[in-house]
């Protein structure tokens, strides 16, 4: 297509505030009612995410405070959107409803803007495709559903892209505003978002014909200018490198991973995108020369903002993650389908309706979003503290960040500070045995969040044996153990394997025969049972075993206890490793808790985010007596609880059925 032709088709499609055949246009109204169905489903009980509780416990009294201490001290977005929720929550206040509506009707708003674009560069069948995609995917649903940047910068970004093709159509001043406005928003929501506005205004030059690039560029200046005062915080921000304490650089997986999630980890759906992808290419080479610089703004638009994250990534600190590709990702999808504008119209929308029904169908049935994303461990766990404050003789336990758990208290109107719990959210593990211990009633609540010690379950089921619940969530856990028989006690060990002086019960024991038994002789109560006397040597008691003999779910933990007696000093750990060949790939140890020489450690594995899960690996558990003190080891115990099959069951494969909902 000649430049003559392309610009013909931008000013035709601009020409109408909403291109496409009557029917096309139904079929969008259909798509965009779709979108907004699947985003507000059961609003009023769509729970906070961590990122968003994270956002709003920085929402401070005065906008001056939010920006300097919730934005400049702690975060590493720009202070758009923390600006824009600390006005929105001062008026409407802080129920999850509230908060996340505006963003729902961005992300929505975001699919119109994005259709008038898809249309005037590609036509629209490719339009109507594109907007199937995006109204049910996970991807772009799921970010709708959050209150943070992604749903703001995706809509920002496509008025951005929206106005300035209609500038680049008809020249017009309000267009020219338009993408302004946008360019401005995009640069304070997110820096990718920022980055994606720099590149669709540097595009923009060579697209605006030459009598318009001087209105274009003091239009640009006038963008630069605006974001000036930004410019502290974004370096300040830029020093702050990356995510890298949580956050791991991307690896050869990243991109297949990703592609697959954007299948819904589906066939059928994996199916459906072949299909796309496969059709619109073939068209394309049938058609050559039709496409204009559709191709030179998909790739700039979607490509390099990913390669830009996954560059910096590799080579200064982790960033890329699939909500900061997000905003990009219609434009790479564009120039994927692009060859689709050459489909015959009479199919645009029966594609457009299978596409939207697989993609919802697979939203529902194979990644299971309105289970997963419905459920949050964060509610879980306050809602286990308000109950146990009424249960006489309970226990809250929980291990996750103080300030998320007060906010939801105080959400919903529950003073922290009148009711009780224990948060063990870096609390050594002998502290919180000692508070357990301490405990008199019959039962513990525990919950759990990402960054929990994956010794808790260990610990509290070691003071009171019974599981009366269990609850897997994404990120989190939630369980109820009893010191006395319940009428239905839960089962969740897979495997395990105990070591005593006078039995062995389970295989893959190492027990060195010099090693000297030990018996407490003052004891008057009949015989003692023997222990291992340590005492004068490090080691001698081992188990070692191949992970795939002993574990076979993704997400299980390996959990290992030792007890011991007559314990001096510190010297007494118990060390849980994995080995692949003679390197070690995993080593975990925990020191001797009992300040009256007795007591148990524990320590545990889990395989969740191990590389392969552990499998093709050996593990090896055993007691380390460094400095030989004395130390007598009565029973050394190895165990594997039940993975949570839906750990990360919003960015990847489900690990099977919920076993424990």
């Amino acid at each position: 297509m000649n430049d003559a032709g392309w610009r013909n088709g931008l000013k035709e499609a601009a020409a109408r505030l909403l291109p496409g055949t009557v029917v096309q246009r139904l079929a969008l109204l259909a798509l965009l009612l779709l979108a907004a169905t699947l985003r507000l489903w059961n609003l009023p009980h769509i729970p906070y995410t961590h990122d968003e509780i994270s956002a709003l416990v920085r929402v401070y009294p005065s906008v001056g405070e939010t920006i300097q201490k919730g934005v400049v001290e702690q975060d590493t977005h720009p202070p758009g959107v923390q600006v824009f929720e600390w006005a929105w929550t001062r008026a409407f206040g802080m129920g999850s409803a509230a908060v996340k509506l505006p963003f729902i009707l961005l992300s929505v708003a975001a699919m119109l803007l994005l259709y008038r674009f898809a249309c005037a560069w590609c036509g629209a069948s490719v339009a109507l495709v594109l907007t199937a995609l995006l109204a049910t995917l996970q991807y772009t649903v799921m970010y709708g559903q959050i209150a943070r940047p992604y749903a703001f910068g995706f809509f920002t970004t496509a008025l951005l892209a929206d106005q300035l093709t209609r500038y680049v159509a008809t020249g017009k001043r309000m267009a020219l505003a338009g993408m302004v406005i946008g360019a401005v928003l995009s640069a304070y929501t997110h820096h990718f978002a920022l980055l994606l506005a720099a590149l669709m205004l540097a595009t923009g030059f060579f697209l605006v014909p030459a009598e318009r690039r001087k209105a274009f560029l003091i239009a640009c200046a006038a963008v630069a200018a605006a974001y000036l005062p930004n410019i502290p915080i974004f370096l300040q921000q830029l020093g702050y490198k990356g995510l890298d304490q949580w956050l791991a650089p991307p690896g050869p997986a990243w991109i297949p991973d990703y592609l697959w999630w954007l299948a819904h980890c589906s066939a059928a759906m994996a199916a459906v995108w072949a299909l796309l992808l496969t059709t619109s290419a073939v068209l394309r080479m049938r058609h050559r020369g039709g496409s204009g610089p559709v191709w030179a703004i998909a790739l700039l638009w979607g490509l390099l903002p990913l390669a830009v994250g996954y560059a910096y990534s590799l080579w200064r600190a982790p960033v890329l993650q699939y909500s900061v590709v997000l905003f990009s990702f219609p434009y790479l999808l564009l120039g994927a389908l692009a060859g689709l504008r050459h489909l015959r119209p009479s199919l645009a929308n029966p594609v457009a309706a299978a596409v939207a029904v697989v993609s919802m169908l697979t939203l529902v049935a194979a990644r299971k979003h309105y289970e997963v994303f419905y459920r949050s461990p964060y509610e879980a766990a306050a809602k286990g503290i308000m109950q146990a404050a009424h249960e006489q003789g309970r226990l809250a336990v929980v291990d996750a960040p103080p300030e998320k758990i007060d906010f939801l208290l105080r959400l919903w109107q529950v003073n922290p500070s009148t009711t009780p719990y224990l948060n063990a959210r870096g609390m050594p593990l002998a502290q919180v045995d000692s508070l357990l211990r301490a405990f008199h009633g019959a039962e513990v609540f525990l919950g759990t969040t990402t960054g929990a010690a994956p010794e808790l379950p260990a610990l509290v089921q070691a003071a009171f044996p019974f599981l009366a619940e269990r609850h897997d969530f994404e990120e989190g856990q939630a369980f109820l153990f009893s010191g006395i028989p319940v009428p239905r006690r839960l089962q969740d060990h897979a495997w395990s394997s105990l070591a005593t002086p006078d039995a062995v019960e389970g295989d893959g024991w190492n027990v060195d025969a010099s090693v000297p038994l030990w018996r407490d002789t003052l004891r008057g109560n009949g015989p003692a049972p023997r222990a291992w006397d340590l005492g004068g040597r490090e080691f001698g008691i081992l188990l070692e075993k191949p992970v795939y003999q002993l574990a076979h779910g993704d997400n299980d933990v390996i959990e290992a206890r030792m007890d011991a007696a007559g314990v001096q000093g510190k010297g007494l750990k118990l060390v849980a490793e994995l080995r692949t060949g003679e390197t070690v790939s995993i080593y975990r140890s925990q020191p001797f808790p009992g300040i009256t020489g007795q007591g148990s450690i524990r320590c545990a594995i889990p395989l969740a985010d191990l590389p392969g899960h552990g499998q093709g690996q050996r593990l090896r558990v055993y007691a380390w007596n460094e400095g030989g003190g004395p130390a007598h080891v009565s029973s050394v115990e190895v165990r594997v609880r039940e993975g949570n099959p839906w750990l990360y069951g919003l960015f990847q494969p489900l690990k099977g059925p919920l076993k424990f909902p």
